[in-house]
């Protein structure tokens, strides 16, 4: 006897399935741009410091090499000048001087200079979730301090 001809099953997903999958990458793929989004900030944070820390110890450099040659009288010409001009190389994201520097008119994040106030400024990417304190920018100034001599230091200074 001959067993009757059975069509064989196509084997694959049902749309039940499919759209069990499509749920769960979705979910995953949330999560991870989520987490993505939060450590680039945390990367910018981190190169905006790391440019601060250079900045902090080529000032300290110079103004030793200063007080050590006798020419005291050149730090004050280091307070007012842009500290940007101190580092061998500037960081890639130096955008220059701007008189009172606009987020929206500069259209880039980056550090500039603002000759007005003396003060070196970090424009972020995203301002609502880059800030330090009370500011949405970053804002450091050379300033005088002082320890035992005259000494300068690159200082946060409220925005």
């Amino acid at each position: 006897m001959k067993k009757p001809f059975r069509k064989k099953r196509q084997g694959g997903f049902t749309l039940l399935q499919f759209a069990l999958v499509v749920l769960v990458s979705s979910i995953v793929s949330a999560v991870a741009l989520n987490r993505f989004e939060y450590y680039r900030e945390q990367a910018e944070i981190a190169a905006a410091r790391q440019v601060v820390a250079s900045l902090r110890t080529s000032l300290q450099a110079r103004a030793a090499q200063l007080l050590s040659t006798g020419r005291e009288r050149e730090l004050q010409q280091l307070a007012s000048a842009n500290p940007m001009n101190l580092l061998l190389w500037k960081p890639e994201n130096y955008l220059g001087e701007y008189y009172a520097p606009d987020p929206q008119q500069i259209g880039g994040a980056g550090w500039v200079f603002d000759p007005r106030d003396r003060s070196l400024v970090y424009l972020p990417r995203n301002a609502r979730s880059f800030s330090f304190g009370s500011s949405k920018l970053l804002r450091f100034k050379v300033e005088f301090v002082r320890i035992s001599n005259k000494s300068l230091a690159l200082n946060q200074v409220s925005g």
